[in-house]
């Protein structure tokens, strides 16, 4: 699945390619001209983030999530029939801050969303109703005193990863558990359900992986000398993948707490993902307009 700066979300069946479809946001031309407006003033905006879940549930209710740029509420999309579905997730509704990050539970049931005043709220995907915040009672009425700039749920619906700072919360009781300050801030974060390891890039360029069930930092790695853009895991937990502004692409050893290999390429790796199977790695690029398949 693709989240595209041209106002639309994809999404891309590699085997066969004629399988591939974009998600509808419902008559755009239509509400457009009922409205007297132009077409570009309805369409959403750009994706900045988005999460899917389980299969199980994608008959029943939405499966994906995305968040737009410099808008204050998330959609929810049917990937099963490729539409916008019927109820918009809004964060302090009475603040308009735009939403930055988003994750599905294991179960599907529900979503949490992070946005750029420190805010975390979690709704039920079924309904759409909110079902309350994530907040630090001892310190701030809100999650996080900056920007949220990632969350994710862990597999057992336990507990909830948040960064800005590395915090972990309590599923149910939505109260703060652990806090890890490490003095620079976080990027990007990328968690695997099944180790229990969160992966973080931070503006030292340095990835750092904690334990979230023993709630300590367990690996660092150093070597990339420019901006980290992405991380990703292979599907057993085992390799991660980074990509960096230095031109480069890099997979760590996770058990080895070494790397392994490294990819120079031409123009700066944006993002990527690795096939579950691991064997086609995807690529997007700064200024190019593809995904790239490795």
């Amino acid at each position: 699945m693709v989240g595209c700066y041209s106002d639309c979300c994809r999404f891309l069946q590699l085997i066969p390619d004629q399988q591939s479809r974009e998600l509808s946001q419902r008559h755009v031309t239509k509400r457009a001209k009922k409205l007297r407006v132009k077409e570009k003033e309805i369409k959403l905006k750009p994706v900045i983030a988005f999460d899917f879940g389980s299969e199980i549930r994608e008959r029943d209710w939405c499966n994906v999530v995305t968040c737009h740029m410099d808008t204050a509420q998330a959609y929810v999309w049917r990937l099963q029939n490729f539409v916008l579905g019927e109820h918009i997730l809004k964060p302090c509704p009475e603040n308009q801050i735009p939403v930055k990050a988003c994750a599905i539970s294991a179960c599907g049931n529900f979503a949490v969303l992070g946005t750029a005043g420190g805010w975390i709220e979690q709704f039920n995907l079924q309904s759409g109703i909110n079902r309350g915040s994530y907040v630090d009672l001892s310190e701030r009425s809100c999650a996080h005193v900056g920007e949220v700039v990632g969350v994710a749920y862990d597999s057992t619906n336990t507990l909830m990863i948040s960064a800005g700072y590395h915090e972990v919360w309590d599923f149910k009781g939505r109260g703060l558990k652990s806090r890890w300050e490490i003095g620079c801030a976080v990027v990007k974060i990328v968690y695997h359900r099944s180790n229990g390891l969160l992966a973080t890039a931070t503006n030292d360029f340095v990835i750092r992986l904690y334990d979230v069930v023993a709630l300590r930092m367990v690996r660092k790695f150093e070597g990339h000398i420019d901006r980290v853009t992405d991380l990703c895991f292979s599907k057993d937990g085992k390799w991660l993948l980074t990509s960096s502004m230095d031109g480069t692409l890099r997979i760590w050893d996770v058990s080895l707490a070494r790397q392994i290999d490294a990819i120079h390429v031409d123009v700066s790796v944006t993002a990527l993902s690795l096939s579950p199977n691991m064997d086609v790695l995807a690529t997007t690029h700064v200024d190019q307009n593809g995904v790239y398949l490795w």
